[in-house]
């Protein structure tokens, strides 16, 4: 080894991987390209051994990087909780998060255990609403940090991810191939809405919209009841439902996008530790979409 391991660089390295490129890290860290490649070299340099196999469209790991990948990680954590345990007040503090409803029911749990155990002083406050209702939110100085999904109206956030975006009914739902579909969306102005409704425009697929509801809990009873069809993100679908796809006829939607918005009067070190424990259970579910096919520039919305 030909010198010391520095946090820095595993940063780099595990953000490549997370981003599934050297662009979509770049934007993530907030640094040049060539800064990102020049990092994973000197990495490469210390440990010995390449970590990562280039192509023109994507990175993987080499034997050696899977290996060395489980290690940064751990390391990471661990200095993240080193520092946590000497620079956090001894007051009560408080954390003001939003996230909108579905993920909050599926990730929040996880989250906030892993917070508190880190974070036993501070009271994590969540405020569970639509994506653009959250950035508000934000943007009035109501909230330190939103997970939601893009909206053309909104300003980008930090890109997470694509988020893939299926068709969805009750198990024993039947119609017809080209009869028009009865759908139970959210309001207009919401993305899953949007792009759904683009794809059967495209598909010259009819469509009606027989429910609409602010609440994923509230289309959830539609689409439970058995007569109406409803849009919602692949890791989002519950047991006792069933997807629908082109053998269907259901065209393919276009994916919105998973984002990180802070604020900038945020409580810094609270807040990055609550995005790395959120970002952990997103990577960890294994309903997890494919990471950094693009850096972020406006979305394609939802919720």
């Amino acid at each position: 080894m030909a010198g010391e391991l520095d946090g820095a660089l595993l940063k780099v390295f595990v953000a490549i991987i997370d981003c599934n490129g050297f662009s979509a890290a770049a934007e993530r860290l907030h640094r040049t390209q060539s800064t990102i490649s020049q990092s994973l070299q000197r990495l490469e340099d210390i440990v010995g051994t390449p970590l990562v196999q280039r192509n023109s469209r994507s990175v993987s790991l080499t034997p050696g990087g899977e290996t060395f990948l489980i290690y940064a990680r751990q390391i990471l954590k661990l200095h993240a909780n080193a520092v946590n345990a000497v620079r956090l007040p001894d007051e009560q503090a408080c954390i003001h998060v939003g996230i909108p409803e579905d993920y909050a029911q599926l990730y929040l749990p996880a989250v906030l255990k892993d917070f508190r155990t880190q974070f036993p002083q501070v009271r994590p406050d969540i405020c569970c609403e639509r994506s653009t209702a959250l950035v508000g939110r934000l943007q009035r100085g109501e909230l330190d940090l939103v997970l939601g999904v893009q909206h053309a109206d909104l300003q980008p956030g930090e890109y997470l991810c694509d988020e893939p975006l299926v068709w969805v009914v009750k198990d024993e739902w039947e119609a017809g191939r080209h009869s028009s579909v009865p759908l139970a969306v959210y309001a207009e102005g919401c993305a899953f809405r949007a792009n759904a409704v683009s794809a059967l425009a495209k598909a010259g697929r009819p469509w009606h919209v027989v429910y609409t509801s602010q609440s994923p809990r509230g289309i959830g009873i539609a689409i439970e009841q058995g007569q109406s069809v409803g849009v919602t993100a692949r890791r989002l679908v519950p047991a006792g439902w069933q997807v629908l796809d082109e053998s269907q006829g259901f065209p393919p939607i276009e994916p919105a996008q998973l984002m990180i918005w802070r604020s900038k009067q945020g409580k810094t070190l609270t807040v990055d530790a609550f995005v790395d424990i959120l970002l952990y259970q997103l990577e960890g579910s294994q309903r997890l979409p494919e990471r950094g096919t693009a850096p972020i520039t406006a979305g394609h919305p939802p919720q």
